[in-house]
């Protein structure tokens, strides 16, 4: 395990323990097994073919190091349900379960404020070109990271357009056998977009494709 990873063991633990109580009901429901037995094992699970597997991809100054960690607890969830006959298809949905759970919780008019900011092509290209920038020299520093364009002018019929040119959850799908759940993973980003009232696009994924892209329509 990368010492980043070893040292922020507390905060993994945390963060998942958050998203596993939006579904605790649900998780007690289908399994008909202790939560907290449950629990524990997803997290050993997720410590042991997660966490001491990941690639370094920046660390706190990451914004990919947040997607990869919180991305493959639900991937560890899934692994552990499978044992009790849960599919990944009812895995799928319990991760929207908590998204949608979470993001819901948030006041709305923060939900609000966030919707405007995602609503603005001109805010969002100015923020996006900064982040390529970032994650590119991230990038060059750690291979494997995040690696994304904004693209200028934007795709025809859209007000908003960029991609995402690596993905370490899609690569370290293809490396230790996790792709069936790249779909649900990927679904996610529709979850947040739709729950921010911004209609999010998407003909291509990093999994499939060569790149991954985020097309607004206004």
């Amino acid at each position: 395990m990368h010492e980043y990873y070893q040292k922020n063991l507390q905060k993994w633990y945390k963060t998942l323990t958050t998203y596993l109580n939006y579904i605790r009901q649900e998780l007690e429901s289908l399994t008909a097994l202790p939560y907290d037995a449950l629990m524990e094992s997803i997290w050993t699970l997720y410590q042991s073919d997660m966490l001491e597997r990941f690639p370094y991809v920046g660390g706190d100054s990451a914004s990919g190091t947040k997607n990869l960690t919180g991305a493959y607890m639900f991937v560890a969830m899934g692994e552990v349900l499978k044992k009790h006959g849960i599919t990944v298809e009812q895995s799928g949905h319990l991760m929207t379960l908590v998204y949608e759970r979470q993001l819901l919780k948030m006041p709305a008019f923060l939900r609000k404020l966030m919707g405007k900011a995602f609503t603005n092509p001109k805010f969002l290209t100015k923020i996006f070109l900064k982040k390529d920038k970032q994650n590119a020299v991230n990038a060059a520093q750690n291979p494997g990271s995040f690696e994304t364009q904004t693209q200028i002018p934007p795709e025809e019929g859209y007000d908003f357009s960029y991609h995402n040119l690596v993905c370490p959850l899609a690569d370290f799908a293809k490396k230790y056998g996790y792709g069936e759940y790249m779909p649900y993973l990927c679904n996610l980003d529709y979850v947040m977009f739709g729950i921010l009232g911004a209609p999010l696009y998407r003909e291509h994924t990093c999994f499939g494709d060569d790149y991954c892209d985020f097309k607004l329509k206004l």
